[in-house]
Protein backbone atom coordinates (compact mmCIF):
# COMPACT_ATOMS: atom_id res chain seq x y z
CA UNK A 1 0.00 0.00 0.00
CA UNK A 2 1.49 3.80 -1.14
CA UNK A 3 1.91 5.71 1.17
CA UNK A 4 -1.02 8.14 -0.13
CA UNK A 5 -3.52 5.06 0.29
CA UNK A 6 -2.31 4.85 3.97
CA UNK A 7 -3.05 8.14 4.52
CA UNK A 8 -6.74 8.08 3.10
CA UNK A 9 -7.63 5.23 4.94
CA UNK A 10 -6.32 6.72 7.72
CA UNK A 11 -8.52 9.47 7.01
CA UNK A 12 -11.46 7.64 6.17
CA UNK A 13 -11.86 5.81 9.41
CA UNK A 14 -11.99 9.07 11.77
CA UNK A 15 -15.09 8.90 13.23
CA UNK A 16 -17.82 11.46 12.65
CA UNK A 17 -18.14 14.70 14.76
CA UNK A 18 -21.21 14.94 16.06
CA UNK A 19 -22.78 18.54 16.54
CA UNK A 20 -20.48 20.14 19.24
CA UNK A 21 -21.81 20.38 22.92
CA UNK A 22 -22.50 23.80 24.16
CA UNK A 23 -19.94 25.33 25.86
CA UNK A 24 -20.08 25.84 29.67
CA UNK A 25 -21.33 29.13 30.48
CA UNK A 26 -17.93 31.32 31.91
CA UNK A 27 -17.48 33.63 34.58
CA UNK A 28 -17.71 36.67 32.22
CA UNK A 29 -21.09 35.59 30.71
CA UNK A 30 -22.71 35.04 33.94
CA UNK A 31 -21.29 38.50 35.00
CA UNK A 32 -22.64 40.17 31.95
CA UNK A 33 -25.99 38.51 32.54
CA UNK A 34 -26.04 39.87 35.66
CA UNK A 35 -25.17 43.17 35.14
CA UNK A 36 -28.01 43.41 32.56
CA UNK A 37 -30.24 41.74 34.89
CA UNK A 38 -29.35 44.17 38.03
CA UNK A 39 -29.54 47.15 36.01
CA UNK A 40 -32.66 46.87 34.61
CA UNK A 41 -34.60 45.34 37.36
CA UNK A 42 -32.69 46.26 40.57
CA UNK A 43 -31.04 43.83 42.86
CA UNK A 44 -33.89 42.73 45.69
CA UNK A 45 -35.81 41.55 42.03
CA UNK A 46 -33.00 39.52 40.39
CA UNK A 47 -32.75 35.76 41.36
CA UNK A 48 -30.32 33.41 40.12
CA UNK A 49 -32.60 31.68 38.66
CA UNK A 50 -33.15 34.92 36.35
CA UNK A 51 -29.03 35.19 35.78
CA UNK A 52 -28.70 31.64 34.69
CA UNK A 53 -31.73 31.74 32.64
CA UNK A 54 -30.09 34.93 30.68
CA UNK A 55 -26.77 32.93 30.57
CA UNK A 56 -28.03 30.20 29.06
CA UNK A 57 -27.53 27.60 31.40
CA UNK A 58 -28.66 25.66 34.56
CA UNK A 59 -29.33 27.83 37.99
CA UNK A 60 -26.62 25.41 39.83
CA UNK A 61 -23.87 25.38 37.02
CA UNK A 62 -23.63 29.49 38.59
CA UNK A 63 -21.95 27.73 41.78
CA UNK A 64 -19.09 26.38 39.81
CA UNK A 65 -18.01 30.11 39.34
CA UNK A 66 -19.52 32.09 42.65
CA UNK A 67 -20.95 31.67 45.85
CA UNK A 68 -23.92 33.12 45.06
CA UNK A 69 -25.74 36.57 44.41
CA UNK A 70 -23.86 38.27 47.17
CA UNK A 71 -20.78 37.53 45.37
CA UNK A 72 -21.41 38.09 41.96
CA UNK A 73 -22.73 41.55 43.06
CA UNK A 74 -19.83 42.43 44.45
CA UNK A 75 -18.67 41.03 41.51
CA UNK A 76 -20.43 43.69 38.91
CA UNK A 77 -19.80 46.71 40.71
CA UNK A 78 -16.12 45.94 40.91
CA UNK A 79 -15.57 45.27 37.04
CA UNK A 80 -18.51 48.73 37.11
CA UNK A 81 -15.70 50.65 38.56
CA UNK A 82 -13.01 49.09 36.69
CA UNK A 83 -14.22 49.96 33.76
CA UNK A 84 -14.58 53.82 34.41
CA UNK A 85 -11.47 53.92 36.40
CA UNK A 86 -9.43 52.28 33.72
CA UNK A 87 -10.84 54.76 31.17
CA UNK A 88 -9.81 57.61 33.21
CA UNK A 89 -6.49 56.47 33.55
CA UNK A 90 -6.09 55.93 29.93
CA UNK A 91 -7.49 59.53 29.22
CA UNK A 92 -5.05 60.69 31.35
CA UNK A 93 -2.02 58.64 30.17
CA UNK A 94 -2.36 59.42 27.24
CA UNK A 95 -1.31 62.85 27.43
CA UNK A 96 1.83 64.58 26.49
CA UNK A 97 4.30 64.25 29.83
CA UNK A 98 3.78 67.60 31.69
CA UNK A 99 0.12 68.79 30.90
CA UNK A 100 -1.20 71.18 33.38
CA UNK A 101 -3.89 70.20 35.51
CA UNK A 102 -6.63 71.61 34.20
CA UNK A 103 -6.12 69.12 30.61
CA UNK A 104 -5.82 66.08 33.15
CA UNK A 105 -8.98 67.15 34.81
CA UNK A 106 -10.28 67.43 31.18
CA UNK A 107 -9.04 64.43 30.40
CA UNK A 108 -10.54 62.74 33.81
CA UNK A 109 -14.41 63.78 33.10
CA UNK A 110 -13.88 62.53 29.58
CA UNK A 111 -12.54 59.29 30.29
CA UNK A 112 -15.22 58.56 33.46
CA UNK A 113 -18.19 59.99 30.79
CA UNK A 114 -16.44 56.56 28.46
CA UNK A 115 -16.24 54.16 31.10
CA UNK A 116 -19.92 55.13 31.85
CA UNK A 117 -21.51 55.14 28.42
CA UNK A 118 -19.80 52.15 27.07
CA UNK A 119 -19.84 49.60 29.72
CA UNK A 120 -23.44 50.62 30.28
CA UNK A 121 -24.81 47.76 31.97
CA UNK A 122 -22.13 47.36 34.79
CA UNK A 123 -22.06 50.74 35.51
CA UNK A 124 -25.65 51.71 35.60
CA UNK A 125 -25.70 48.47 37.25
CA UNK A 126 -23.57 49.53 40.10
CA UNK A 127 -25.66 52.90 40.47
CA UNK A 128 -28.53 51.28 40.82
CA UNK A 129 -27.60 48.28 43.13
CA UNK A 130 -25.13 49.61 45.67
CA UNK A 131 -27.29 50.50 48.32
CA UNK A 132 -29.24 47.62 48.22
CA UNK A 133 -26.62 44.63 48.51
CA UNK A 134 -25.46 43.55 51.03
CA UNK A 135 -23.26 44.49 53.88
CA UNK A 136 -20.26 41.78 53.02
CA UNK A 137 -21.09 43.30 49.43
CA UNK A 138 -19.82 46.34 49.83
CA UNK A 139 -17.35 45.47 51.63
CA UNK A 140 -15.80 43.01 49.35
CA UNK A 141 -16.40 45.97 46.87
CA UNK A 142 -15.06 48.95 49.35
CA UNK A 143 -10.86 48.32 48.24
CA UNK A 144 -11.95 49.37 44.47
CA UNK A 145 -14.25 52.42 45.17
CA UNK A 146 -11.91 53.54 47.47
CA UNK A 147 -9.48 53.56 44.76
CA UNK A 148 -10.96 55.32 42.84
CA UNK A 149 -12.38 58.01 45.17
CA UNK A 150 -7.96 58.46 46.01
CA UNK A 151 -7.95 58.73 42.09
CA UNK A 152 -10.17 61.91 42.46
CA UNK A 153 -8.82 63.38 45.44
CA UNK A 154 -5.54 62.95 44.43
CA UNK A 155 -6.19 64.79 41.14
CA UNK A 156 -8.70 67.59 42.76
CA UNK A 157 -6.14 67.89 44.97
CA UNK A 158 -3.23 68.78 42.46
CA UNK A 159 -5.83 71.28 40.99
CA UNK A 160 -7.00 73.24 44.32
CA UNK A 161 -3.17 72.97 45.05
CA UNK A 162 -2.47 74.83 41.57
CA UNK A 163 -5.08 77.76 42.03
CA UNK A 164 -7.56 76.07 39.46
CA UNK A 165 -10.59 74.98 41.66
CA UNK A 166 -12.35 77.63 43.84
CA UNK A 167 -11.36 77.75 47.59
CA UNK A 168 -14.58 77.82 49.23
CA UNK A 169 -15.24 74.17 49.28
CA UNK A 170 -13.81 71.27 50.43
CA UNK A 171 -12.17 68.98 47.93
CA UNK A 172 -14.23 66.02 48.80
CA UNK A 173 -17.58 67.96 48.63
CA UNK A 174 -16.79 69.05 44.89
CA UNK A 175 -15.56 65.08 43.95
CA UNK A 176 -19.14 64.23 45.24
CA UNK A 177 -20.99 66.65 43.49
CA UNK A 178 -19.00 66.26 40.05
CA UNK A 179 -19.17 62.15 40.27
CA UNK A 180 -22.61 62.24 41.04
CA UNK A 181 -23.18 64.88 37.88
CA UNK A 182 -21.04 62.86 35.16
CA UNK A 183 -22.44 59.45 36.37
CA UNK A 184 -26.68 59.91 35.33
CA UNK A 185 -25.44 60.30 31.67
CA UNK A 186 -25.90 57.11 31.64
CA UNK A 187 -29.47 56.99 32.13
CA UNK A 188 -29.94 59.85 29.66
CA UNK A 189 -27.27 60.02 26.88
CA UNK A 190 -28.28 59.40 23.64
CA UNK A 191 -26.20 58.56 20.80
CA UNK A 192 -28.01 59.85 18.00
CA UNK A 193 -28.08 63.47 18.97
CA UNK A 194 -24.26 63.56 18.48
CA UNK A 195 -20.56 62.18 18.90
CA UNK A 196 -19.51 61.03 22.30
CA UNK A 197 -16.64 63.79 21.55
CA UNK A 198 -19.11 66.45 21.50
CA UNK A 199 -21.14 65.44 24.48
CA UNK A 200 -17.91 65.25 26.20
CA UNK A 201 -16.24 68.12 25.41
CA UNK A 202 -20.37 69.79 25.97
CA UNK A 203 -19.87 68.59 29.64
CA UNK A 204 -16.61 69.54 30.40
CA UNK A 205 -17.36 73.14 29.33
CA UNK A 206 -20.13 73.02 31.84
CA UNK A 207 -17.72 71.50 34.68
CA UNK A 208 -15.27 74.36 33.82
CA UNK A 209 -17.57 77.42 33.28
CA UNK A 210 -20.99 76.43 34.57
CA UNK A 211 -23.74 77.37 33.00
CA UNK A 212 -24.56 81.00 33.43
CA UNK A 213 -22.97 83.37 30.97
CA UNK A 214 -23.58 86.98 32.21
CA UNK A 215 -24.22 88.36 36.26
CA UNK A 216 -27.48 90.19 36.34
CA UNK A 217 -27.74 93.18 38.87
CA UNK A 218 -29.56 91.47 41.60
CA UNK A 219 -26.71 90.52 44.91
CA UNK A 220 -26.08 86.69 44.73
CA UNK A 221 -28.35 84.65 47.40
CA UNK A 222 -26.73 84.69 50.57
CA UNK A 223 -26.09 81.50 52.75
CA UNK A 224 -28.10 81.11 55.88
CA UNK A 225 -25.03 82.20 57.96
CA UNK A 226 -24.91 85.09 55.43
CA UNK A 227 -28.19 86.28 56.19
CA UNK A 228 -28.19 85.74 59.34
CA UNK A 229 -24.90 88.41 59.68
CA UNK A 230 -26.89 90.08 57.55
CA UNK A 231 -30.13 90.53 60.10
CA UNK A 232 -27.23 91.12 62.95
CA UNK A 233 -25.76 94.11 61.18
CA UNK A 234 -29.00 95.24 60.46
CA UNK A 235 -30.24 95.65 64.19
CA UNK A 236 -27.03 96.83 65.61
CA UNK A 237 -27.46 99.74 62.56
CA UNK A 238 -31.18 100.51 63.90
CA UNK A 239 -29.97 99.79 67.55
CA UNK A 240 -27.10 102.84 67.30
CA UNK A 241 -29.61 104.81 65.22
CA UNK A 242 -32.31 105.07 68.46
CA UNK A 243 -28.81 106.15 70.92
Amino acid sequence: MSAHGAASDAVALQPVAGPAAPAPATRDQILIAAARLFAHQGYASTTLRAIADAAGIKAGSIYYHFEGKDEIAACVLDAGMEAVAAAVRDRIGALVQGAGVQRRLGAAVEGHLWGMLHHADFTAAHIRIYRYVSDAARRRHGPARSAYTRLWDDLLGEAAAAGTLRSDMPVSMIRQYLIGALNWPVDWYDPRRGSFEQFAAQITAMVFHGIVVAQDDAAPPQSAPGRAAARRSSATRRAEAVR
